[in-house]
């Protein structure tokens, strides 16, 4: 199938489905994906918005497996398909339920005053996981307010799988660097002991986004300020906190877009995220901003997505790849998401 054959099927197809067809894309996927998305945002839209579909029937999910998870979750009585099921997430799967499950016995066992929190970027079965042990979901977009939400039932949070967001967070919401340990599952008691577990008040999971860490550093921000005298930097959370500090501002990909239409015209802004939506925002504001990549970053996985992967799906959804969670771990995992979506 050539890639003008699968545009033309997937036009084909949107026409001949109408309303009883949704396509959802998130903000990494390149350009000629998100010509045929129906809605784009970032995870925490993309949920909302899959819980709140009425008339379509069938889903398309354009992103990465656990996306297409979290739709099917909270729209259970909706088909919900992936163009490519092997398009996954490497910090999802840096965070194994038998680990979570592990340590958590550990620590609990040492402290009960504790909530378990989730990155969304994790399995529908770490998610269960939160929502059977009074947990939630957090976006990069809603991280503090969920922090604060855990801070008011208990006194210590765990929070998987990204220890860069957790720790920005933190930094964010004044918590004391020496309140925030970090549990290394493959290590015994997670490399911690009883004296930093009873003294931390956030313990972060090791695992880490591989798209923001290590690949955007300080020195990448020191470099674009020396070549762009005055440049705007603008970064995503999944990077580590020195990467903020030096930044101006960091924020999900939709504070990201946020800031850059609060810019005056004539600034120049370099942005420090996947390379698709950097690309289109320049793209989107060239009239008024000068956009550029911080570094040029791209998810191998979300890349998985093609106009032929799109086309093969909506050409027979009988044979495509749908997406299910089995009921127990779906009822788990949405207590934890729609403990998100209330706040």
């Amino acid at each position: 199938m050539t890639k003008k054959e699968a545009r033309e099927i997937i036009r084909q197809r949107k026409a001949a489905l109408g309303k009883k067809l949704i396509i959802l894309g998130h903000h990494y996927q390149n350009d000629d994906i998100i010509e045929f998305c129906d809605y784009i945002g970032d995870s925490l839209e993309l949920a909302r918005k899959a819980a709140g579909i009425r008339e379509a029937g069938t889903i398309v999910f354009c992103g990465v497996y656990f996306m297409a998870e979290t739709a099917s979750i909270l729209a259970p009585e909706k088909h919900v398909f992936i163009p490519d099921p092997s398009a996954g997430c490497p910090l999802a799967d840096m965070a194994r339920i038998e680990d979570i499950e592990g340590a958590w016995e550990l620590i609990t066992c040492i402290d009960r005053d504790i909530t378990p929190a989730t990155y969304v970027n994790s399995s529908a079965l770490t998610k269960a996981f939160c929502g059977r042990n009074g947990g939630i979901v957090c976006t990069s977009g809603n991280a503090e307010k969920v922090f604060r939400w855990a801070f008011k039932k208990t006194k210590k949070i765990l929070f998987f799988p990204d220890r860069n967001l957790g720790r920005n967070t933190a930094i964010s919401l004044e918590i004391p660097e020496n309140s925030i340990v970090e549990w290394d599952p493959d290590r015994d008691m997670g490399g911690l002991n009883e004296e930093t577990i009873l003294r931390s008040k956030v313990i972060l999971w090791k695992g880490w986004c591989p798209v923001h860490w290590p690949q955007l550093k300080p020195s990448d921000i020191k470099n674009m300020r020396e070549k762009h005298p005055g440049v705007r930097v603008i970064v995503h959370p999944e990077v580590d906190p020195k990467t903020v500090k030096a930044s101006d501002e960091a924020g999900s990909t939709s504070r990201i877009l946020e800031y850059i239409r609060s810019l005056p015209p004539g600034e120049r802004v370099a942005i420090g995220t996947e390379f698709n939506m950097v690309n289109r925002a320049a793209t989107d504001f060239k009239e008024t901003l000068a956009i550029m990549p911080l570094k040029k970053v791209l998810c191998e996985d979300m890349e998985k997505i093609t106009v032929e992967t799109l086309a093969g799906t909506l050409s027979d959804l009988k044979y495509a790849h749908e997406v299910t969670v089995a009921d127990d771990i779906a009822q788990g995992a949405r207590i934890a998401l729609e403990r998100m979506l209330r706040i």
